[in-house]
């Protein structure tokens, strides 16, 4: 499986890889971005990944901009510490969270999950459904 992370928290991130390479060390960390400016950039010019954890604040914006400027096709689990922007987010396109800081079994909870039903899961992301979210920042 293939899967970006992107996270501006270099703390986060690394815990993040070690956690997924500890489920399993087959999966591939394509990239690790930390911006939406970053993050636009790298789904522009690159194959849509099996998977990406993305934290909901990042350094230049909420990462709800990228989908202002690109589109993702694959599943999408959010990451937050504590926002009451992840409830709402959940419930249009991610398929999941995860509260920070993330622990192993939960992530392998969710990565079974994710690996059983990784056929059905294929998802456009469309900017509407975040165009109120992006504007409350």
């Amino acid at each position: 499986m293939r899967i970006v992370i992107i996270e501006d928290e270099a703390y986060a991130a690394r815990r993040l890889v070690n956690l997924i390479s500890a489920y399993n060390p087959e999966f591939k960390i394509v990239a690790c971005l930390e911006s939406v400016h970053n993050s636009i950039n790298w789904f522009t010019k690159n194959k849509q990944p099996d998977l990406v954890f993305l934290d909901i604040h990042l350094e230049d914006d909420l990462s709800l901009a990228i989908f202002k400027k690109v589109t993702v096709t694959c599943p999408i689990i959010f990451t937050t510490a504590t926002d009451q922007l992840a409830i709402k987010v959940f419930f249009t396109k991610g398929i999941d969270f995860l509260h920070k800081p993330i622990v192993q079994v939960e992530l392998n909870q969710l990565l079974d999950k994710i690996t059983k039903m990784r056929s059905y899961l294929n998802q456009t992301i469309d900017a509407s459904f975040f165009e109120d979210l992006i504007n409350q920042k």
